[in-house]
């Protein structure tokens, strides 16, 4: 099968453990461009992901963010597809994630917000490189609009609020675990697969002609959905399983092997 477009997850698949991309990452990336073939970024990041991706990717591209609920041009930042949480159900998920959560990260329209300034949003910022503002009242950031919400806790907390939501959610959601102190909060039916299905389409590039990368739960949709689903060594059990190929860990270029191997 001769592949065409490669949607890779960002931390510990596009990064080493230091989070930074080797020079061998990004002179792959650079290779793959110049066949006249697509890398694009898979993220559940918003604040930032842009910036980077442009400093990664020699051409435009379709972005996939905020887990599969934006789509946006690398070099423009335009907007080509969105879903956000209807109103009512943004207002009820920040108040049901206010009463569990160490800390609440809302990625809004309008930006990324915290409910509360304490170790678990600082070490959110840290990881993240991006620095959340406070949260105004959580009418105004509904009524504007939400992609995500991210429940900050202990790895119970968070378990206990996936196997909530899972069994009797108190509104229509998905949720998955991006790391055991993380629980991902999105609209029903948004996640990478979605993202990449459109991002796909965008480009005119049919599923089978499709590679996806990563190593955490919310890789796992479109490990399955795509052409050819690659796992990084690096990657959790569950996530392997779910995969086509394995490739080598993080700190071994796996993701730069699996382009080397797949679309060169």
């Amino acid at each position: 099968m001769a592949y065409r477009l490669m949607a890779a997850d960002y931390d510990l698949t596009l990064t080493s453990s230091d989070r930074k991309v080797s020079a061998h990452t990004r002179e792959t990336i650079r290779a793959v461009y110049a066949a006249g073939k697509f890398v694009t970024l898979a993220s559940g990041r918003l604040g930032g992901s842009a910036e980077v991706a442009r400093e990664l990717f020699p051409g435009d591209v379709p972005l996939i963010l905020g887990n599969g609920g934006l789509v946006q041009s690398c070099t423009t930042g335009e907007t080509l597809s969105e879903t956000l949480m209807d109103e009512p159900t943004a207002l009820t998920m920040l108040r049901w994630c206010r009463r569990r959560a160490s800390a609440a990260i809302v990625y809004g329209r309008s930006g990324i917000y915290t409910d509360r300034v304490n170790a678990a949003s600082e070490m959110y910022a840290q990881r993240s490189s991006s620095t959340p503002l406070p949260l105004p009242s959580p009418e105004e950031v509904a009524h504007e609009g939400i992609y995500k919400i991210l429940l900050l806790g202990l790895p119970l907390t968070v378990r206990r609020a996936a196997k909530k939501l899972h069994s009797a959610p108190p509104q229509p959601v998905d949720c998955f675990a991006s790391s055991p102190e993380a629980l991902e909060i999105v609209p029903t039916g948004i996640n990478k697969a979605a993202g990449l299905a459109r991002v796909a389409a965008i480009l005119g590039i049919p599923r089978e002609e499709t590679i996806a990368i990563g190593d955490g739960e919310n890789d796992i949709s479109m490990l399955r959905w795509a052409g050819l689903g690659i796992a990084m060594a690096n990657a959790p059990e569950n996530v392997k399983a779910a995969a086509d190929v394995i490739a080598p860990a993080c700190d071994e270029d796996g993701a730069a092997w699996a382009m080397e191997k797949y679309l060169l």
